[in-house]
């Protein structure tokens, strides 16, 4: 039997005199940021009618309140939350608070043999964005009969937020009418996490991409960098750098054996971001840093000595502004036998031009390589073999010191539903778990891989589709798409402006959890970070799936943490 929380709906009179419609009502009910709630799961047996969450200062945490119309679709829904009062008269303000609707997607196939077809909850429109601060048009909302609408409701703790116990309401509206309000605890650890990811990354986009979902086609290179800008922004506040950007180089001009090179625009594009500057102080993760930044091709430099000069440029310039640490030349993705003479002739160029400037490419490591790529790159799947299976890519042979990684189709089947190979992997497709999502970072802490790469957050902007209506790519479904065009027309209000997805927030989840584990390896050695995390993962393609097991896990080790810096202090 259901627990039925019922949130009476005030009756509108018949125009026959004496009969009024039967009340519709509405089911609500909370539950974690790892339950993808689909519009006709059934309600849990046991309705969780309060919210309990903790976070580090410096962190957002998330929660759901979904609701349900159980007769007839209700015509005004809306949600509101509260200030949180906090020890010794602190208060967490409701403006560190985002409320999200929840858009399903209509997925046409399965991404994987774990996956499934239909509607799915991925893009998430924000009653106020963060971004330029405007209202949009999401709320309130029409709630459809016998079918589920989750709300997503991100918490962000600022670093100066004093530790102890918050707690608040979130009030539900019915057609304009204050109904019902739910308690809303959340407790803050005594410890803070860097606003810079301490796992470095590097995520694609594509400005040009961009421009062509948001105003149709290209406009100028303005209007690309003002994009691209957004979507950097985005990127950071979860946590991720971004390779590619606008795509537009640097002005470049040759003469003879010297190069002229206007820094000017690309600068403005990028220093914020290597700075710090870019997330200001009475933002989420001020100071925050891009941790990687790929070197830009010119089409200007075409023959080798010129592409020397270019290079060598690059490296002198980055060095002065300080950012040389995490500037890499994408030397080649994915090269196959007959790109390997030039790959190697190209990274030896790049080293000519400076030998400190590191070469990356997505590769297994090969010992007779090793004096042309830095940053070896293999993928998730080529780690560790899963018995029973054929490899289809170059094993492991060695490990190197700087190894990063990345997942591709090749964790669900790049043409369509794989077979039992695909299961069990990490993932970022709409129709994933929440933990399939988030696992990444905990199966680096495991391998010791000090990066990740992927290839594009905005792959489905460059084809010749709506990215709100089909980002089924390479056989998955969001596949190199975690970011939708926020247009106007789309999402209300004047601007556009990126709308973030479930799966990127989840993605942020795990590297947050990565601090958790880098704080506990420093405070408490890295024997007890590995006991936690062995206590989840077994290996690449098996990992405990049960969000209630990670979740445990986390608060394990964030009580842990806390006890260790009020015992420090």
């Amino acid at each position: 039997m259901h627990r039925w929380l019922i949130l009476t709906v005030a009756a509108v009179p018949l125009v026959f005199a004496g009969l009024r419609p039967p009340a519709p009502t509405i089911v609500w009910w909370t539950t974690h940021a790892l339950d993808k709630v689909r519009p006709y799961d059934a309600p849990p047996e046991k309705l969780k009618d309060s919210v309990q969450i903790s976070a580090a200062r410096n962190e957002f945490e998330s929660f759901q309140v979904v609701f349900r119309a159980d007769s007839q679709q209700v015509e005004s829904v809306d949600l509101e939350i509260s200030d949180l009062s906090g020890p010794g008269g602190a208060v967490l303000s409701r403006s560190h608070i985002t409320i999200y609707f929840e858009r399903f997607m209509n997925l046409p196939k399965p991404s994987s043999i774990e996956g499934t077809a239909g509607e799915w909850p991925d893009a998430l429109i924000p009653r106020v964005d963060r971004y330029i601060g405007e209202k949009r048009n999401a709320f309130p909302f029409r709630l459809l009969d016998k079918r589920n609408q989750p709300i997503w409701v991100e918490v962000y703790v600022p670093p100066s937020t004093r530790p102890g116990t918050y707690r608040g309401n979130a009030t539900v509206w019915i057609n304009e009418k204050r109904d019902v309000t739910l308690p809303v605890t959340l407790d803050v650890w005594n410890f803070a996490l860097p606003s810079t990811s301490s796992l470095p990354n590097s995520f694609g986009f594509n400005g040009h991409g961009a421009l062509r979902q948001h105003a149709g086609k290209y406009t100028n290179d303005g209007d690309v960098r003002r994009l691209t800008y957004l979507y950097t922004k985005a990127a950071l506040w979860h946590r991720l750098s971004l390779h590619g950007g606008s795509m537009i180089p640097p002005l470049v001009e040759f003469n003879g054996r010297n190069v002229d090179i206007d820094w000017k625009d690309y600068d403005a594009e990028v220093g914020p971001f290597l700075d710090g500057t870019a997330l200001t102080r009475s933002e989420p993760l001020s100071g925050a840093k891009a941790t990687s930044i790929d070197l830009r091709k010119s089409m200007a430099a075409q023959t080798d000595e010129q592409k020397v000069l270019y290079w060598r440029a690059y490296a002198k310039h980055f060095r002065e502004k300080g950012w040389f640490n995490r500037l890499f030349n994408y030397l080649v993705d994915e090269p196959k036998p007959d790109q390997f003479d030039d790959m190697v002739r190209q990274g030896r160029l790049v080293h000519n031009a400076d030998i400190e400037l590191k070469n990356l490419v997505t590769t297994a490591p090969r010992t007779e390589w090793n004096d042309v790529i830095n940053i070896w790159t293999p993928l998730v799947n080529c780690l560790v073999p899963k018995p029973g299976f054929d490899d289809f890519c170059d094993r492991m042979a060695e490990r190197r010191a700087n190894l990063w990684w990345y997942q591709s189709c090749a964790s669900h089947g790049c043409s369509g539903v794989g077979g039992e190979y695909f299961r069990g992997w990490p993932g970022y497709m709409i129709d994933y778990s929440g933990v399939a999502n988030r696992v990444m970072p905990w199966l680096a802490w495991k391998y010791d891989i000090k990066g990740e790469l992927y290839y594009n957050i905005n792959e489905a902007y460059s084809h010749n589709h709506d990215a709100w209506t089909d980002v089924y790519l390479f056989g998955g479904n969001g596949d190199g798409t975690l970011v939708y065009p926020g247009r106007p027309r789309n999402i209300g209000g004047k601007t556009d402006i990126p709308i973030e997805s479930i799966r990127l927030k989840l993605i942020r989840e795990g590297l947050e959890d990565y601090e958790y584990l880098t704080l506990l390896s420093r405070m408490g050695g890295p024997a007890m970070a590995a006991e936690y995390v062995n206590s989840l993962v077994t290996n690449a393609f098996t990992f405990e799936r049960d969000p209630g097991k990670l979740y445990e896990v986390r608060q394990k080790i964030g009580n842990k943490l806390s006890a260790m810096a009020a015992t420090a202090n």
